[in-house]
């Protein structure tokens, strides 16, 4: 069962990444090896802007996500700025994004909770911790559904998760990647036990991928639960 679950994934994803393009994770950079401040100034810059990005490509094709991040930093002195600002004016610097409003209000939210834990945005702080620790800050925070939280630690950190979202339990099915009776935490759990990371990122990315294209979101809509502990898998 395991080998034919794996070998139909990975026909799908060879077909996703045909049609869409291979996800790769984020490369963060390394600390600077001298004290130039300028250097690390840069690499604190470059991975903070890829930890959100991973927030705003929650609930969509992750690459979409770090896109956003590089067009908010553009416009934006730091994720600081894009805290305190209105999110209107942050909305209109994703342009024509159907999803600006829910993206902008997820990730202020996100920095909001960030910058009241550790009264500061260095976000880059979560990339040398474990992947036990960082999955426990990010859910204490009490800002992601059991959903996001496992997306977050896929898409930017690797964390072999596969995120139970309704949608990506519709878009398996619409696949036949499932039986209709499977639930969303009985998905996850299959496909982290049978994928490698490889797949389960291919898998995760071709899915949203394939909705985005012929299921457009309405803008705002979202299935995220109101606490993050109350979604702890």
């Amino acid at each position: 069962m395991g080998d034919a679950i794996k070998n139909k994934v990975k026909t799908l994803v060879t077909g996703f990444e045909k049609k869409f393009g291979k996800y790769k994770l984020p490369s963060f950079l390394p600390p600077p090896t001298s004290a130039d401040a300028a250097a690390a100034q840069a690499v604190a810059t470059k991975n903070c802007e890829l930890i959100a990005g991973s927030v705003l490509g929650l609930h969509g094709p992750p690459q979409a996500g770090f896109d956003a991040s590089r067009k908010l930093m553009a416009m934006f002195v730091d994720w600081n700025e894009v805290r305190v600002s209105n999110a209107v004016t942050i909305v209109r610097a994703l342009g024509r994004d159907p999803r600006a409003e829910e993206r902008v209000r997820l990730l202020q939210r996100f920095l909001e909770a960030f910058f009241l834990r550790q009264r500061n945005l260095n976000l880059e702080c979560l990339v040398p911790m474990k992947p036990g620790e960082r999955r426990q800050f990010l859910s204490d925070l009490e800002i992601f559904a059991r959903d996001e939280l496992a997306a977050v630690v896929l898409t930017c950190f690797g964390m072999e998760m596969f995120p139970p979202s309704e949608e990506l339990q519709r878009q398996a099915l619409k696949f036949h990647l499932i039986k209709p009776k499977v639930t969303v935490l009985q998905m996850a759990k299959i496909f982290e036990t049978k994928l490698d990371l490889e797949l389960i990122l291919g898998l995760y990315a071709g899915l949203y991928a394939a909705a985005e294209v012929h299921e457009p979101r309405r803008g705002g809509k979202s299935t995220r639960r109101a606490s993050g502990k109350s979604s702890r898998r």
